[in-house]
């Protein structure tokens, strides 16, 4: 054991000299592979946080969430039916609350839960308590959960916090306790929790019994499987459908379906996240490559060193020992610095604005990162490391100690223009590599392409955005709302540099609702039974101010008030649904249409607009149907302002109008139009960065590997040339000959890739838009491009080779 430490010593210090006699060549093996070895570290953090750590509740593997949405009644009938569950809980969507009595009112997120959120979860508060049931019925106590970055931020960390009041949404609650840190129930960046969601003040109380506005979870017993508690929900979901056949969560082709609460939060960025890790995996394979191909030539060079060594009675095994402890020495140095390139690059991700990643505040290096680090570069080392050890203590020791020169090393590099040796077949796995990852990037650029290019239907630019959520209890009165949004737009309209403002419910880009619609003229369909369309809310003057055409008919006006007709807008999507033959035969103007289930009077279409994409892929219902803002005033809206210039330069002025109308009344989320289409590219545009990044990696070591293979070559058959030329061979003989060498490399790789990429661009169909998974164009393109920028690799070194002079080459050698 002694021995075999002290061997290791030796040869742990033997290659320390034999890298430090040529810092070139150490130089650049440690900075590739600290490339590779840093971005898979740095994706291997990433994936262990969000896909491969449970969630930090307890038994987290018991906890589920429930598929579609409920109405209040349902998921009454659900808790009090089901027996596979030790409890259901419900939640709604985000709310901005106002929290006022401080310098300035300020905007948080707020979140409404079930009482009983914490011990289905398995949390307990950081200070306080959790909510008692008594709370979560109507007429309960107004109490309130903050997160610990709210306390910090706000409260400046108080230990006396519970107990005390805070004024939210003009309503007083009492603070009850202080959550962990970094939860993300239900969803990332809540700063207070509340009871009673089904009171959710965002919707009126006649809707909240329709709409299916609540997102249940729970905790399965011990003993229930998945499929049992499936099985469970269907039979209630049945039951219910019999005696609420009209209600909307009623369908009965929709059934519930249980799944893994961690699956819920994450498995939209699951495909996105295994292929960056299988691509920058890739990376690694391509950089090992490339090392390895280094230390074959540096192998070649120093034969005669083996030959002398092998030949004063040096084992073969011992050959290999203090080859490996090179390569894995390189490594090793590469993984220290790739640790460090991770660290750095991981501090990036809390700027991603492009798009919400789940659990990102779990993600940082730990110790089992760290062991990964270490593996992979020891793994690293002896992958790129074996073969030129195992090539390099064999050597033919009568012919290399008879040869001088370059003539020792030139058998080792024989079948480099002929055939294909072990660096010939490093470089064409380099090709395949890198084709497989510039077609995946080449095909992101193009669905990218194809998303910026949709017509949304409205003109996004010098348009600024900003949500107003109104207190309930302030605005307590559907009259309340309009006269104050009416009253904004017209002071907002008036200021210089604006040349419009309208407000809705929504505008495209934020999200959308959906309402069920039928001709009136038809006979009444079950609720559940009507198309569903996209819903707007909005003021006069909203079309004029998003540029959306109307086809026929009128906009809204002040005349269309409550106490008026019922009228609405539709698009010609929803035209074309009820009156096929549109635009020719009967005229949808003048119409009645029956819109949702609270108000049952029908409504007169007074207009038909183009349609609008609510998102750049339009995730929701096609038809879309606008109501009157005065006629039914939601307690929040999202004003749209035309400006003459910069939008951002006149949030301070529109901040100073909502203020004068109400000076304990914030704005929240001011954007530009253009940032919110552009965030619909979000996570494709990062994966093109990521990927393309990769990709342009790939590439260079690649190109490096096909130049390097062939400058070495010429290198080492010096001699040969100078004989052809003296022979009678022309330039452009030799020319051909050594590019042809990196042509038949290129033309090999890019098949291999090409039938590789085939199969593995399959893998990424969910996140292509508009352009199949097997593109011909673009793999054309892609093999087309890499055997011109081969062919230019190809050309330096060959280009040397005419100039060697025979006389000179016959006289060294």
């Amino acid at each position: 054991m002694r021995r075999l430490q002290e061997m290791i010593w030796q040869d742990a210090l033997y290659a320390l000299r034999a890298l430090r006699h040529n810092p070139a060549f150490t130089a650049t093996a440690v900075l590739t592979l600290a490339l590779a070895i840093g971005g898979n570290t740095a994706m291997f953090t990433v994936i262990r946080a969000v896909l491969l750590k449970p969630l930090q509740y307890h038994n987290p593997d018991r906890l589920v969430s429930l598929s579609g949405g409920a109405t209040a009644p349902r998921f009454a009938e659900m808790k009090r039916g089901v027996h596979s569950f030790t409890d259901l809980g419900a939640t709604t969507g985000e709310e901005n609350i106002t929290l006022s009595g401080g310098v300035e009112p300020q905007v948080l997120k707020g979140a409404r839960v079930s009482a009983s959120f914490l011990s289905i979860l398995g949390v307990e508060p950081l200070r306080g308590r959790g909510f008692r049931p008594e709370e979560d019925s109507p007429g309960g106590a107004p109490v309130a959960l903050i997160s610990s970055e709210l306390w910090q931020r706000r409260f400046t960390a108080d230990p006396q916090i519970v107990g005390k009041t805070a004024t939210l949404a003009s309503t007083t609650y009492t603070i009850i306790g202080v959550l962990p840190p970094h939860f993300q129930f239900p969803s990332p960046g809540v700063d207070v929790w509340m009871t009673a969601p089904s009171e959710w003040p965002l919707l009126n109380p006649k809707s909240r019994l329709d709409s299916p506005f609540l997102s249940v979870f729970g905790r399965l017993k011990p003993e229930v499987t998945m499929q049992q508690a499936n099985a469970e929900l269907q039979v209630i979901r049945r039951q219910y459908a019999r005696v609420h056949p009209d209600m909307l969560d009623a369908k009965p082709k929709t059934p519930v379906e249980v799944t893994p609460m961690k699956d819920d939060l994450v498995g939209q960025v699951r495909s996105m996240l295994w292929m960056l890790f299988g691509a920058v995996g890739f990376v690694l394979l391509i950089a090992c490559a490339n090392v390895a191909s280094l230390l074959l030539a540096r192998a070649t060079a120093r034969s005669r060193e083996f030959a002398v060594r092998s030949a004063l009675g040096a084992g073969r095994f011992r050959l290999i020992g203090q080859l490996l402890a090179e390569s894995v020495l390189l490594s090793l140095s590469g993984g220290v610095l790739g640790v460090l390139l991770a660290m750095w690059s991981l501090r990036a991700i809390p700027l991603i604005t492009s798009f919400d990643l789940p659990r990102a505040g779990e993600i940082h290096l730990d110790w089992m990162v760290l062991a990964f680090a270490v593996v992979l570069s020891v793994a690293t080392g002896v992958l790129f490391g074996l073969a030129p050890s195992i090539g390099a203590s064999r050597p033919d020791l009568i012919r290399v100690l008879r040869a001088s020169g370059g003539a020792a090393n030139e058998g080792a590099t024989r079948g480099v223009l002929t055939g294909l040796n072990v660096r010939g077949l490093l470089s064409i796995g380099q090709v395949a590599l890198s084709i497989v990852l510039l077609i995946g990037a080449a095909l992101l650029i193009r669905s990218v392409s194809n998303l910026r290019g949709i017509d949304v239907g409205f003109n996004s630019s010098e348009l600024l955005t900003m949500q107003v959520p109104l207190p309930p209890l302030r605005y307590d009165t559907n009259q309340k709302r309009a006269t104050f949004f009416q009253e904004l737009l017209q002071r907002v309209d008036s200021l210089p540099g604006v040349r419009g403002a309208a407000a809705g419910m929504y505008l495209p880009m934020m999200g959308y609702a959906g309402t069920p619609v039928q001709d009136a003229s038809k006979p009444p369909l079950l609720l559940n039974e009507r198309l569903i369309a996209t819903y707007w809310d909005i003021t006069p003057g909203y079309f004029r101010t998003l540029g959306i055409p109307l086809r026929r008919g009128r906009d809204f006006n002040e005349h269309d008030t409550a106490d008026a007709q019922r009228v609405a807008i539709i698009d010609e999507a929803l035209a074309r649904r009820f009156w096929p033959a549109y635009p020719a035969g009967l005229d949808p103007v003048g119409q009645r249409l029956l819109i949702g289930g609270v108000n049952k009077n029908p409504a007169l279409i007074i207009g038909i607009a183009t349609h609008v994409h609510e998102s750049l892929e339009n995730g929701s219902w096609p038809e879309s149907v606008y109501v009157s803002f005065a006629q039914n005033a939601p307690p929040f809206a999202v004003l749209a302002i035309r400006t003459a210039g910069d939008p951002l330069r006149f949030t301070k002025a529109v901040r100073e109008q909502v203020q004068a109308l109400d000076r304990d009344q914030p704005i929240a989320l001011v954007r530009t139009m253009d940032d919110l289409v552009e965030e619909q590219v979000g996570q494709r545009s990062l994966l093109v960065i990521l990927l393309g990044s990769f990709a342009l990696v790939a590439l260079l070591l690649a190109l490096i590997g096909i130049y390097g293979i062939i400058a070495y070559s010429v290198a080492q058959r010096t001699q040969e040339m100078g004989i052809r030329q003296a022979l009678g061979a022309q330039q452009s003989d030799i020319l051909r000959l050594v590019m042809g060498q990196g042509v038949r490399l290129a033309l090999t790789g890019v098949a291999v890739g090409v039938a590789a990429a085939f199969g593995l661009t399959r893998l990424m169909t969910t996140l292509l838009f508009h352009v199949t998974a097997t593109d011909p164009a673009t793999f054309i393109a892609v093999a087309f491009l890499f055997l011109l920028v081969a062919l230019a690799a190809s050309y330096v070194p060959a280009r040397r080779a005419t100039r060697i002079d025979p006389m000179v080459a016959l006289r060294i050698y």
